[in-house]
């Protein structure tokens, strides 16, 4: 368990820097989280996406969106990302089938036909997309086929959004600043918003006195999920988790402020969290051994488990981006016990890159 801070300990009084930080982190997020029309706009382009493949696409399915908009995340300037969910008698194909692949670029054809800009299958990717720009409103999609795992995930994460308000104010911040120090292009070398997001809610769950519960804890789950649907195959994967609304909330409450969440977090995974020893892991609430994770993963230099896709570690950095990542982290702190304010660790840089 990591240790509460001792500046929420009665009679301790909080310092004028975490102040300032905790006010700055709800005044950053109020500035770039999504205004109504840019979450109106990416709900209508959903819609129109919908309307072209019921009347264009042969194949009966359903389209949603996971990822940030999805979960409550998303600012004016995110991208949608979509999923197509076949119907249930296309369902026994498995996504990484060269069909699927084929039906990718029937659909980039297609798109291409209603005018959609720059649209291209990134057909190596984990999992293959097709990539396209909204004709009318300028916003990029990112739309997979049939990845229900992606469609889990963002649930997920969306419930634990909505334990505390603290978590998404959090997580805006956080994104803001690992986007502004060249630590979040996965295709660079570095880790993605997804695998910080995990990070974040691991952290929050193992403080003495937790901000989060682990809602994968098979104690607060009644009963497995059931297959919600024909457009929701969960391909023996398993995907239980208990709805927070069932959770008492815990006593003693968790009362750290967000200023000391931020600077526990990047103190905790600038210089703290062993590395070579343990795994991240939300669906047990808790850090794990390397012992419990799969043996080829143990020439990984840092383990984020998926909570759902038990095989898959969402942390992809190599080591010397991991020590980058560490020592922006550790400059960040010094930064903000500086009193240097929030603006100090969100200027801007050209995104690290690592030598093969």
């Amino acid at each position: 368990m990591i240790s509460t801070s001792a500046a929420t300990m009665p009679g301790n009084s909080i310092p004028p820097y975490i102040q300032q930080l905790t006010e700055d982190m709800t005044t950053l997020t109020m500035t770039i989280s999504a205004s109504p029309e840019g979450t109106q706009l990416r709900e209508n382009l959903a819609t129109r996406v919908q309307g072209t493949m019921d009347a264009e696409w042969p194949k009966e399915c359903k389209i949603e969106s996971f990822g940030s908009f999805a979960s409550g995340l998303g600012t004016d300037s995110s991208d949608l990302d979509l999923v197509i969910l076949p119907a249930l008698r296309d369902q026994d194909q498995d996504p990484g089938t060269p069909t699927r692949y084929q039906d990718l670029f029937v659909l980039k054809t297609l798109f291409q036909r209603y005018s959609m800009k720059d649209v291209e299958v990134i057909q190596n990717a984990r999992v293959p997309i097709l990539k396209f720009t909204d004709h009318k409103t300028g916003i990029k999609v990112d739309l997979n086929y049939g990845h229900y795992p992606s469609l889990y995930n963002t649930r997920l994460i969306e419930s634990y959004v909505r334990i505390d308000d603290r978590v998404r104010t959090f997580l805006y911040v956080l994104k803001a600043f690992v986007k502004a120090r060249g630590i979040n292009s996965p295709p660079l070398g570095s880790l993605s918003s997804y695998c910080y997001t995990l990070m974040a809610i691991s952290y929050f769950q193992s403080l003495l006195i937790p901000v989060l519960p682990c809602l994968q804890d098979p104690h607060l789950i009644p009963h497995n999920v059931p297959n919600p649907g024909p457009f929701g195959s969960t391909r023996l994967v398993n995907v239980a988790f208990t709805d927070p609304s069932r959770i008492r909330p815990c006593l003693p409450r968790n009362s750290m402020t967000l200023g000391e969440l931020f600077i526990g977090f990047l103190e905790y995974y600038g210089s703290k969290f062993e590395y070579n020893k343990s795994c991240v892991s939300v669906r047990c609430g808790s850090v794990i051994s390397r012992d419990e994770c799969p043996t080829a993963w143990a020439r990984h230099e840092f383990v984020v488990e998926d909570p759902f896709l038990l095989e898959v570690n969402a942390a992809g950095a190599r080591k010397d981006m991991m020590n980058i990542i560490r020592h922006e982290f550790q400059a960040a702190v010094q930064a903000l016990k500086d009193d240097r304010g929030l603006s100090a660790i969100l200027t801007t840089r050209q995104p690290y890159r690592v030598r093969e």
